[in-house]
């Protein structure tokens, strides 16, 4: 159960969504089956609709994990180039391995290290960016992204609602107190700065989707 819609709603989404590829399909399983977090179906479906819509040429992801988000976006957009961040080496190895599976290694650069340090020093600029790092952290990786970003870009955060317990103090967990208390401000600090347009969606663990004005 997500707490953030109807299970009877989750499953009439999963049944109704065109099915993955059988390379997208066995990698997601594999994630599954060692326990490594990727995005969510329904937020996979979400980013295949919107960039082919926006068309970013450089993309930013900070968070690389297996390299799931990084080769759909790929996929989405043939010409683009993704940098993605990533902490944990064993689990880049991972990425690497199936970015070259796939045959993207010329589109994907990846980076080790902590996303903090690593944007303070990345140059050039980007059109989009995908954070789905460490939840506590959003607010520092959303604003270094920005500070990279042209008007007229779009970031997407992904995990905001954090199993409803964002939305709710009923369902949150004491071990999780300090991540929801920074969601929290992290949300209302996108959706009310004037520099932003800030739209939540209720889809997976929740999607924050935010348009650079100036």
């Amino acid at each position: 159960m997500s707490n953030i819609v109807h299970d009877y709603i989750d499953d009439y989404i999963e049944r109704t969504h065109k099915k993955n590829e059988t390379f997208f399909a066995e990698l997601r399983a594999m994630a599954e089956e060692n326990h490594i977090y990727i995005l969510k179906s329904q937020v996979e479906r979400f980013l295949r609709t919107i960039l082919p819509v926006i068309r970013p040429k450089r993309i930013l992801e900070v968070g690389t994990a297996i390299g799931y988000s990084a080769l759909l976006m790929a996929d989405c957009l043939p010409d683009a180039h993704i940098i993605t961040i990533e902490r944990d080496a064993d689990v880049l190895e991972f990425a690497k391995e199936n970015v070259k599976k796939r045959g993207k290694e010329d589109g994907i650069r990846f980076i080790f290290g902590d996303a903090t340090d690593v944007l303070e020093d990345l140059s050039g600029e980007f059109d989009f960016v995908f954070l789905d790092a460490s939840k506590g952290h959003y607010r520092t990786h959303f604003d270094l992204a920005v500070s990279k970003m042209k008007p007229g870009g779009v970031i997407v955060t992904d995990d905001v609602l954090y199993m409803g317990m964002t939305a709710s103090e009923k369902l949150e967990v004491k071990k999780h107190d300090t991540i929801t208390r920074r969601l929290r401000e992290f949300l209302d600090y996108i959706c009310n700065d004037e520099r932003f347009e800030t739209s939540i969606l209720p889809i997976g663990d929740g999607v924050a989707l935010t348009f650079i004005k100036n």
